[in-house]
């Protein structure tokens, strides 16, 4: 329209069609990235399915009012196979792409796990209103129905509806895994994708509804959206990796772990299995020598943890079996400061720091063998003179529990510690030193749904802080309808 703005233009009459076409080339690239990072995990397959049915969107205005006139100019089709596409396309986008993101949100929230018969029934019930949309207002005749503000009403809350829902889905889902190791990656592909969505919920059906006119091809601006997620989901996937692809070191599956180790896990055990045999028997005739009682019940304790722990797990793989149980987790903080101070006095002193008596509910032998590796590593850091604290502390109301290892060693600076958790990576001189140790701290604490972290400066030392995720109890009530827990006496 002469005269008119560009920017007035693009809302009034869109973006050219060859643009529309780009767009739609976008979101197949992201979501053929991400389906591409890993095949078989269906929270990948979902993602992609939901983001094939979003570029519907735009590939139906390309089809119809660009490519369309030109083919149909050339006789290879007719106006009403135009308008057919169109609606057919169209129903498709409006009725079905919500439901397969409120799918893909469930799947994020591991119901299928958690909940299975559960989810198999709401994976059924997600489509039933789109179903009835398609029956009150038919798919052939969606072109028509577009100028209709009861059918753009009608479509928008559904659409909205489906949208909190979904939301709120994936915010309990990471409310509830803020704790985990794999949170940060949890939180950037929520992100990803929460942010185009919302942005064409909120553009695609008011103004027909409303009655909002010269706003239109509103929605069409989600190119500009849709470049700059593709640079976040490229600036991620060089940096720290974003769903599962991670282009600067290797691919890795972000939802599951790393595999590298399980075929040298399953010799390692083998051969700690025979050298344990050789350490029993040892250790039984030292006692029957006449040895130090207290020494000998420290290798006796040693020996049959280790001899536990590999009948349960491969050494050091991301293969971690849990049986958890209420720990004292005090009394295995003094017992590990007396191991260390009795077994090692070369190095520096390991002693306990304040501790809460709130039991955590963990898996003992894993958290032990894995706060093991973490004081050996501070007194390595420390030096002989140096000195390891241990600590605990629950913290119920904000449902989570911290074990820190602090030592006043060395420290390191911010590009060692990113690199920490990795396997095979270590600060150590020779030849004795793998760099498993802290790779299986991070797993430990993965397969519990919490994490490690890791606070250090050079020459201040450093904190290594285990996080536990820990449910509220839930209040017991007696028949009267009182709270036990509410009596005189009770801790406040």
């Amino acid at each position: 329209m002469d005269g008119q703005p560009a920017w007035m233009e693009v809302l009034t009459e869109g973006i050219p069609g060859e643009l529309l076409l780009v767009l739609t080339i976008l979101i197949w690239a992201i979501f053929a990235m991400i389906l591409g990072s890993n095949v078989k995990n269906r929270l990948n397959i979902w993602c992609f399915c939901s983001g094939m049915l979003f570029s519907i969107g735009a590939l139906k205005e390309y089809l119809f009012y660009t490519l369309g006139p030109v083919l149909i100019e050339r006789g290879i089709w007719t106006i009403g196979f135009s308008e057919t596409l169109y609606s057919l396309l169209s129903a498709v986008f409006y009725y079905l792409s919500m439901p397969s993101v409120i799918i893909f949100c469930l799947y994020f929230h591991r119901l299928d796990s958690t909940h299975p018969r559960l989810f198999r029934c709401l994976q059924i019930l997600v489509y039933l209103p789109g179903l009835a949309f398609s029956i009150v207002f038919p798919c052939t005749q969606t072109l028509a129905f577009q100028k209709s503000p009861v059918f753009c009403l009608a479509v928008g809350i559904y659409n909205w509806c489906y949208g909190l829902i979904g939301s709120a889905i994936m915010v309990h889902a990471l409310m509830e895994e803020r704790m985990s190791a794999h949170f940060r990656q949890r939180l950037l592909a929520a992100a990803s994708l929460m942010v185009p969505l919302w942005f064409w919920l909120v553009f695609a059906f008011p103004y027909h509804a409303l009655g909002v006119p010269n706003i239109s091809k509103l929605w069409q601006v989600n190119l500009i959206v849709v470049l700059l997620v593709l640079l976040y989901f490229l600036y991620h996937a060089f940096c720290d990796g974003i769903w599962g692809i991670r282009f600067r070191r290797e691919t890795y599956d972000w939802n599951s772990g790393n595999r590298v180790l399980q075929k040298n896990a399953q010799y390692v055990g083998h051969a700690l299995k025979n050298d344990l045999s050789k350490i029993e028997w040892c250790t039984d005739f030292l006692a029957a020598q006449g040895a130090s009682a207290r020494e000998v019940d420290i290798l006796r304790r040693s020996a049959a943890h280790l001899k536990q722990f590999i009948s349960r797990t491969q050494l050091y793989s991301q293969k971690i079996s849990l049986i958890p149980e209420a720990c004292n987790i005090g009394a295995m903080l003094r017992s590990l400061s007396e191991e260390f101070n009795t077994s090692d006095k070369k190095r520096g002193t390991v002693r306990t720091g304040s501790c809460d008596a709130e039991p955590l509910v963990c898996d003992p032998a894993h958290v032990e063998e894995a706060l093991r590796n973490l004081i050996a590593n501070g007194l390595d850091a420390a030096g002989e003179k140096g000195e390891v604290v241990l600590s605990y502390q629950s913290l119920p109301r904000k449902r989570y529990a911290i074990i820190r290892v602090t030592d006043n060693g060395c420290g390191m600076d911010g590009e060692t510690a990113k690199q920490l958790f990795e396997p095979y990576y270590t600060t150590k001189a020779g030849g004795d030193n793998l760099g498993l140790g802290l790779y299986y701290c991070w797993n430990v604490m993965s397969a519990h749904g919490g994490s490690i972290r890791v606070a250090s400066q050079p020459g201040e030392g450093s904190t290594f802080s285990l996080l536990f995720p820990v449910k509220r109890k839930k209040r017991r009530r007696t028949d009267d309808g009182a709270d036990p827990d509410c009596s005189g006496g009770g801790r406040s």
